[in-house]
């Protein structure tokens, strides 16, 4: 398609981010006032029904997110030819860019606020009765003054209550694989405390640059996920002891051994230092 194409009354301005099925570009409406982001389905993917289909309810999950760190969705158009989300346009970049290109250490006075951020973003989808399912800097949009926005919720569900605790049954794995909760990957019923796992492995990869488990094949990193101890922070990050034990409850195997819930986990960011030299000086904001 040709960059000054117009779809649906919005003129194609950069792309912004391109996945396995879809791609995000900045627009501009036709008087060029106002920017939104567009996420569009790729050409290739136009025809395929089931990706349809899962654009359609991504709009629908993200629609009952009213939250200033949850990206708004405004609306979704479902045109034959180039089906599209319209969302709030946030400049910005993603967290797992900020770390490629190694900002941790001047991003670092903002990230007790980013966390905040997310924290409260998360606890909001919950209370909605949804998990994500896909915590990672990459779905985290922050701006240089540490504003974020939580996005890409393609892959949320429904949090497991009632009879679904009761008599689980097993649901096909989804998700990305560094990131995963070990009840994720074994397929079962999900609560919030999936999310809060998948926090703890960011929490551990900001904190330190790496991720705490990687491997040569998907499923040993998924096995790591399932049985092995979480390493210990290496002591050039610098990171405070108490905190190090925090990102070893929020990655506890056991549901039942993490935080229960997002307040919580707020709470002990708020009470712990990230790192040994740090002065817990400013609030998360």
């Amino acid at each position: 398609m040709p960059d000054e194409i117009v779809i649906g009354g919005y003129r194609r301005v950069r792309v912004l981010q391109t996945g396995q099925n879809s791609e995000v570009w900045e627009v501009a409406e036709s008087d060029g006032r106002r920017r939104f982001a567009m996420k569009l389905l790729l050409p290739e993917r136009v025809g395929d029904r089931a990706q349809r289909a899962s654009l359609r309810r991504e709009a629908q999950i993200s629609t009952s997110f009213q939250h200033p760190n949850c990206i708004r969705v405004h609306k979704f158009v479902n045109d034959r030819t180039n089906p599209f989300i319209l969302m709030e346009y946030f400049p910005s970049t993603n967290l797992k860019l900020r770390l490629l290109r190694g900002q941790s250490a001047e991003f670092r006075p903002k990230l007790r606020r980013v966390l905040g951020q997310m924290c409260r973003a998360l606890g909001h989808v919950h209370a909605k009765g949804w998990v994500h399912r896909d915590v990672k800097p990459d779905n985290l949009l922050v701006n240089d003054a540490g504003e974020a926005r939580l996005i890409d919720f393609a892959i949320a569900v429904r949090a497991a209550t009632g009879l679904a605790r009761l008599f689980p049954r097993r649901v096909k794995a989804a998700g990305t694989r560094s990131y995963m909760s070990p009840e994720q990957i074994r397929g079962l019923p999900l609560d919030g405390r999936a999310d809060i796992y998948s926090l703890g492995v960011l929490l551990y990869e900001v904190l330190t640059g790496r991720l705490p488990f990687t491997a040569n094949s998907g499923q040993e990193l998924l096995r790591k996920h399932l049985s092995a101890e979480v390493p210990t922070i290496p002591a050039e990050a610098g990171v405070d002891p108490d905190c190090e034990d925090l990102v070893r409850r929020l990655m506890a195997k056991k549901p039942e051994d993490r935080p229960k819930d997002m307040e919580e986990v707020e709470r002990s960011l708020r009470s712990v230092k990230l790192f040994v030299d740090e002065a817990i000086e400013s609030e998360i904001a």
